[in-house]
């Protein structure tokens, strides 16, 4: 049996990081002289110490910290806003549910943007503001009197490119740059080692490495339901 494929570019940083050092965990425990694999073990491991020292840089960076705030902020305001929205669709005002209805339109066109990346939220917020400048939908907004949501989702989310912008001039915007690299290694090696060792299965009879391949693939296993499980949650249509 030779060892499962798996995207390993479409894993968050995170998530990456916790696949590698199970696997390296897996290499250790079962000795990488077992596996015929010692040099490659080494850059391996290297690589992978580089990756996970960059990972708690980014995690641990102040800046960051404040981005996931205020992310969570707007997040809030955007629900807010649309939960708002979405109760004057009941009205017993038929003026007041069309009002209503032209702005949910707009809201179900853009589905729930909490689950986008922050750039691509960012982009999808400005949108929406900019769609409700449109005549007919201000006329709606001050129908409904909730120029305020919108004037708000406006302030949280200026405040939250502000901090982005912020991260860009930092070191920690450097430290993505290096985490980028450090994946890019790490999975160079990875790769080397499964390559190998899928070797070994064909061309030679060992216990250790057979074991060790078997073990492997329940990792993978894992964490492709890891992905399959995000992606789900990401193209999940909004209720």
């Amino acid at each position: 049996m030779s060892t499962l494929s798996i995207t390993l570019t479409r894993m968050t940083n995170e998530v990456h990081t916790q696949f590698h050092e199970s696997v390296v965990t897996l290499i250790e425990k079962t000795t990488p002289s077992a596996l015929a694999i010692e040099a490659l073990h080494l850059l391996y491991r290297r690589a992978f110490d580089e990756q996970a020292s960059a990972l708690l840089i980014i995690t641990r960076s102040e800046t960051t910290t404040l981005i996931a705030r205020q992310d969570a902020v707007r997040d809030s305001i955007f629900r807010g806003f649309s939960d708002t929205v979405k109760g004057y669709r009941n009205h017993f005002d038929s003026d007041v549910r069309e009002a209503a209805n032209r702005l949910w339109s707009i809201f179900l066109h853009y589905g729930n943007i909490a689950r986008k990346t922050l750039d691509a939220q960012t982009a999808a917020t400005n949108d929406i503001l900019r769609e409700f400048e449109r005549p007919e939908l201000t006329e709606a907004i001050n129908r409904l009197n909730v120029a305020d949501w919108r004037d708000r989702l406006n302030e949280e989310n200026q405040a939250f490119q502000q901090l982005m912008m912020q991260r860009y001039s930092e070191t920690a915007a450097q430290t993505t740059v290096r985490m980028k690299t450090a994946r890019v290694e790490t999975d160079k090696y990875y790769r080397a080692i499964t390559g190998q060792l899928n070797n070994h299965v064909l061309t030679q009879s060992n216990d250790s490495t057979t074991a060790f391949v078997n073990e492997l693939n329940a990792i993978i296993r894992r964490y492709k339901n890891i992905l399959a499980q995000q992606l789900a949650k990401k193209n999940a249509p909004t209720p």
